[in-house]
């Protein structure tokens, strides 16, 4: 059962001292909560890619064909989020390589300031580079998928020969509005330390109850690789520092740039998304040179995890078509 504490996904808590007290309030009641351990699937490192002295980028590899997907997934997940669509893939046909970006999953988590969308991109396109690939494809949700968008702007100015053949947005944060409350609060001092307090089951089950559209769907699996998502000493300092780092000018000099990308873009989209609306996958859509947009119906802010077999179709199509 979800639990039935709710609030709108977009109405800012930063000027309303009474959802504050509230929230404040209920923190307080969870905090004794004991934090649930996830379990071992979630906690075992794969590979490890050196992006510096400080940053190491933990992955994954799926299949061992010849077409490269690079995946990148959302704020606050890890590359767990792609489990219910990895192995639909056939494996001798597709490499996928699975990201944990800077400071989510298993990756590094330096105290180093640094976790701004051109930080997180510039480690995703030298990791692009590492691969040795002169073409692959490259699949951002969310939060990963701004990153997506700017690693491949990067790329398309960079001299070396390496270039992003396919591009795929799920629900893209491509441009600016209110927060999420889960991001929202984030960025308050005080309260940002304060959820860290509550159980990670109980995080789980309210993301999970925000994020999906047909509740019936989210179960004990779910709700272990979420909770898997806040474990460890320094997933405060990370999780609190991108928020904060999610940089509004930043986003309208992207903004601009979107007319400028000419590489093939598919954009899925979830018509109940309750955290970025359909409308910003149609905007972008048409903003973008040669960009179309899927519309998975009945479904919230994660077709992949929601609707995998219908996003993983949406995707394979796109790939193997011109």
């Amino acid at each position: 059962m979800i639990n039935s504490f709710r609030e709108p996904m977009n109405t800012s808590y930063r000027n309303n001292p009474i959802k504050i007290l509230m929230l404040l309030i209920m923190l307080f009641y969870l905090s004794n909560c004991a934090h649930s351990l996830p379990t071992l699937e979630y906690t075992t490192h794969g590979l490890t890619y050196s992006y510096s002295d400080s940053v190491e980028i933990n992955y994954e590899i799926v299949g061992h064909g010849d077409k490269k997907i690079l995946f990148l997934h959302g704020f606050g997940t890890s590359l767990h989020t792609w489990d219910d669509i990895k192995y639909l893939f056939p494996q001798d046909e597709f490499s996928l390589y699975l990201l944990d970006l800077k400071g989510f999953g298993l990756s590094s988590k330096p105290k180093d300031d640094k976790y701004t969308l051109q930080e997180q991109a510039n480690i995703v396109v030298d990791f692009i580079k590492y691969l040795d690939s002169k073409t692959l494809s490259l699949v951002g949700h969310s939060y990963g998928g701004g990153v997506a968008l700017h690693a491949e702007m990067l790329l398309a100015k960079d001299i070396s020969k390496t270039r992003i053949d396919k591009l795929i947005l799920i629900d893209c944060l491509a441009y600016m509005q209110d927060a999420p409350v889960f991001i929202d609060l984030l960025t308050i001092p005080v309260i940002n330390k304060l959820t860290f307090l509550v159980s990670n089951s109980y995080k789980a089950e309210y993301i999970l109850g925000k994020v999906f559209f047909d509740k019936e769907l989210i179960n004990e699996k779910l709700i272990a690789r979420y909770s898997s998502y806040y474990y460890g000493e320094d997933i405060p300092y990370s999780f609190i520092t991108t928020a904060e780092q999610i940089n509004p000018i930043e986003y309208e000099q992207l903004i601009e740039a979107y007319k400028s990308v000419a590489t093939q873009c598919l954009i899925i989209w979830g018509d109940n998304d309750p955290i970025l609306s359909l409308e910003n996958g149609i905007k972008l859509s048409k903003e973008m040179l040669n960009a179309r947009i899927e519309i998975v119906s009945e479904c919230g802010h994660v077709p992949h995890e929601e609707n995998p077999v219908v996003a993983y179709n949406k995707i394979l199509f796109f790939l193997n078509n011109k």
